[in-house]
């Protein structure tokens, strides 16, 4: 692209995020002056979202907070919206729901089968449903910052750090499409109740991890209390029969937002990846798709991650047993001040 067709391509897109500004300012003070209906659940309702598009580390903290929760005693239910399913919901999803109708996140957070996870397009829908299948005592609303016809009592942002471009591009604070923000920066920051900045590598110790770069710090609004969070790798298991897979030579693939993290964990365990394939994010994989990259390497075995695993698992026993996924789970530094901020602020809405 010449220099010219450039600056006209930024010029169209730097109009369209003034309008796309105009319109999330007019729809947030719709919200706020009660314009716009919010509805009130009669439980105790905590966000995890984001301000970017973009892998941000969403769904790993869901599932980490779910934990967290369930372990202090609370009964915690995930609702998410089912992005990528045919779904519409409200719906409760089982362990084994094909992720083509449910989405690929909730079928991942079902599971295990130890936290209800409901999908519904409308979250009202889905908190009244929880409400009236009595399925917990806290609802964990996936993917939901901008989701604001539900009120919660906490709003937890997550921010990708992961990588020196991540960074610029939320410095920069651009939205949709000459950026990557949802809505205005310091608006949306404003409203969070806490702040993760999130890595989607894995690393050892919380140790390992570098300092936050201060100039995420700079935009950050003062008060609101910011978390570091990291993925701790599990180790890599087979996803026919779960066994351990030591590190070796072996072919990676993922249908994932920011997957360099991935491939980068493989390495840094000790794999040897002769080949790696990026698909879009959600993308629905056939059995023709992963047969085909088999064949191009004839005896290696096959890595993804564990999201797209949940799609592996609906295929035929000959390609299961030649694909394994890296299980990871999420940590949150520090862990103990994040549960009892959390903690504190729904208390008051259990006890009404």
């Amino acid at each position: 692209m010449d220099k010219g067709s450039f600056g006209l391509q930024r010029a169209v897109f730097r109009g369209l995020a003034l309008v796309y500004a105009g319109l999330t300012r007019v729809r947030g003070w719709l919200y706020d002056a009660g314009v716009l209906k919010r509805y009130e659940s009669r439980l105790p309702v905590i966000s995890i979202g984001n301000v970017t598009a973009g892998g941000n580390g969403k769904t790993p903290l869901c599932m980490y907070l779910a934990e967290e929760l369930l372990g202090r005693g609370f009964r915690p239910v995930i609702l998410s919206r089912g992005y990528g399913g045919r779904l519409r919901g409200p719906r409760r999803v089982k362990p084994g729901d094909s992720p083509q109708l449910v989405g690929d996140e909730p079928a991942l957070m079902a599971g295990s089968g130890k936290i209800p996870v409901y999908i519904a397009r409308s979250r009202v829908a889905g908190a009244r449903r929880i409400e009236a299948d009595d399925a917990g005592n806290v609802i964990l609303l996936d993917d939901g910052f901008q989701h604001r016809a539900l009120v919660r009592q906490v709003d937890i942002v997550s921010i990708f750090a992961g990588t020196r471009e991540a960074i610029d591009h939320f410095v920069a604070g651009e939205l949709l499409p000459l950026g990557r923000f949802r809505e205005q920066r310091q608006q949306a920051l404003r409203r969070a109740s806490l702040l993760i900045v999130a890595e989607r590598r894995t690393v050892p110790s919380p140790e390992a991890l570098p300092p936050i770069d201060g100039r995420l710090l700079a935009v950050m609004p003062s008060g609101v209390s910011v978390f570091r969070s990291y993925l701790e790798a599990v180790g890599v298991k087979n996803i026919e029969d779960g066994e351990v897979v030591q590190p070796s030579r072996i072919i990676a693939f993922a249908a994932i937002a920011n997957p360099a993290g991935f491939f980068d964990s493989l390495i840094e365990m000790g794999f040897t990846v002769e080949a790696h394939y990026e698909f879009p994010d959600h993308h629905s994989f056939t059995e023709r798709d992963l047969q085909a990259l088999l064949d191009r390497h004839p005896g290696l075995p096959m890595v993804c991650t564990a999201k797209d695993a949940v799609k592996v698992h609906l295929m035929d026993v000959g390609i299961r047993q030649r694909c394994a996924a890296l299980e990871i789970k999420l940590r949150v530094i520090p862990a103990d001040a994040f549960a009892v901020q959390i903690v504190r602020r729904i208390r008051g809405k259990l006890s009404d």
